[in-house]
């Protein structure tokens, strides 16, 4: 009997879609197809804003000018592949079975109770997020989805909005630690990163790391932004959403799910070249040289900036990678992370020249100074910022004139701009972290969650702000 036509092509729409269905379920990070074009709308926004600020003070043919030209006036070219750089050679030293290996290490020594595991995850992940974001926010997901396994094996209910939450907490300190994007532009005393330089000079790392409004809240978030977090997930069994398949990116253990590199060929067949790009002791040869350059540059006074910290990672990438290939295939792989900034970072630098042409960071600098609490103002404005630019290195471009205008100390307005910038990526990280708006995270649960890690946040901000 001949094959109703019409009932196989039904019958392979339903395989593809559920082969497409699987194929995102087990894809680590799957997309950032979400993501990307919110940020270029929201960069799009900014700079028609920019030209409309700007129309009583520019010609119409400046305006066009620095529209198109504005990223090579200000020879930002130099910022924007730096910024591009950090966020795929994060990724590359993060996303490794070896950095894998290490997380299914640690989940078995951590408790499987519903508040042992949402505290443990958020815990985790503000620590290693204010490392690097990539620790955080990558480790945090992943252990946390560990950990709920390991409860369900010991038939305990945990509900995964809340360790979710919890591995997306690395946000809100990931820019106030060593590879904060912020800090490393403001210590670049070369020009190469710092677009300041010349008019404001620079911040030294250490300076912002060591001053009490960044240490004091950084370490109380570490501790108490966990138990916020415990408190807010319910108790009764019915109302505990427990981890699902389709909200599941484990492949098995962690170190499976991030093993991404296997060689093209058999071994057998290898030629020298292959020989070559798989040798680990290369690796090892070119790690040893690193160090030695990063021992060189910091024994002898050298400051850490964007361009070392890029290098470290490097260092860091392939040391953990092994293999030359796998780095350089892992690298490849991480570009998905860089996807929100790589265009709409041409439509930041634009919106700065408009306004930098147009004179309009000292007007701006003024009315954050006459506020009476321009440290405060400084993370109120970073915060409504930050949902349109969501990259901490676009913000401070964009932000970091009008401080330095306001004639207000460094430091504490540094550290406002990049807590203020934490906080409203948190608010942002169901597209930053491609999880929620795929795995059907309750919008409304999750506004519930964020709303009270803001409110307590800001808090404590900005009451160290006004005492320090």
């Amino acid at each position: 009997m001949a094959e109703d036509p019409t009932t196989a092509e039904d019958e392979r729409a339903v395989n593809a879609d559920g082969e497409a269905e699987d194929a995102l379920r087990t894809a680590f990070v799957p997309t950032f197809g979400k993501y990307f074009p919110e940020s270029l709308v929201g960069a799009l926004g900014l700079v028609v804003l920019a030209l409309v600020a700007t129309v009583p003070e520019l010609e119409p043919t400046t305006q066009l000018e620095l529209l198109g030209g504005g990223f090579y006036v200000y020879d930002l070219f130099a910022l924007h592949m730096l910024l591009l750089l950090y966020w795929i050679l994060s990724a590359a030293a993060v996303e490794s079975p070896r950095v894998g290996a290490a997380f299914d290490r640690l989940a078995t020594l951590l408790p499987t109770s519903q508040a042992g595991v949402i505290y443990a995850t958020a815990v985790v992940s503000l620590a290693l997020g204010w490392l690097n974001w990539a620790f955080g926010l990558i480790g945090g997901i992943l252990l946390g989805q560990r950990l709920c396994q390991r409860a369900h094996e010991d038939g305990v209910a945990v509900h995964y909005p809340s360790v979710l939450t919890g591995g997306l907490l690395a946000l809100v300190v990931a820019n106030q630690g060593p590879s904060s994007l912020g800090a490393l532009i403001a210590a670049d005393d070369t020009g190469l990163a710092n677009f300041m330089v010349d008019d404001v000079g620079t911040v030294g790392m250490s300076e912002f790391l060591s001053h009490p409004a960044n240490v004091a809240p950084t370490l109380l978030f570490v501790l108490t932004l966990p138990l916020l977090l415990v408190w807010l997930a319910p108790d009764d069994e019915d109302a505990i959403d427990s981890l699902e398949d389709r909200d599941r990116v484990l492949e098995g253990s962690i170190a499976e799910t991030l093993d991404h590199y296997a060689p093209v060929r058999d071994p057998v067949d290898w030629e020298p070249g292959d020989r070559l790009e798989n040798a680990e002791s290369l690796t090892w040869i070119i790690v040893a040289i690193g160090i030695a350059s990063l021992g060189w540059h910091f024994g002898t006074g050298g400051a850490l900036t964007l361009p070392w910290l890029a290098f470290g990672l490097v260092v860091v990438g392939l040391a953990v990678q092994g293999p030359p290939m796998a780095f350089r295939e892992k690298t490849e792989d991480a570009t998905r992370w860089a996807n929100h900034m790589a265009i709409p970072f041409l439509l930041y630098a634009a919106t700065f020249a408009l306004l930098m042409e147009a004179e309009l960071y000292a007007p701006l600098g003024e009315a954050l100074a006459a506020t009476g609490l321009p440290s405060v103002g400084a993370y109120v404005v970073a915060f409504a910022l930050g949902l349109l630019v969501p990259d901490p290195g676009s913000l401070w471009l964009l932000q970091g004139p009008a401080v330095a205008a306001a004639g207000i100390e460094e430091v504490p307005a540094l550290v406002a701009t990049m807590y203020g910038a934490g906080v409203s990526n948190l608010w942002l990280a169901f597209l930053f972290a491609s999880v929620l708006s795929i795995y059907g995270f309750d919008w409304r649960e999750f506004a519930t969650y964020a709303a009270a890690v803001t409110a307590y946040v800001s808090v404590v901000v900005v009451g160290l702000l006004l005492v320090f």
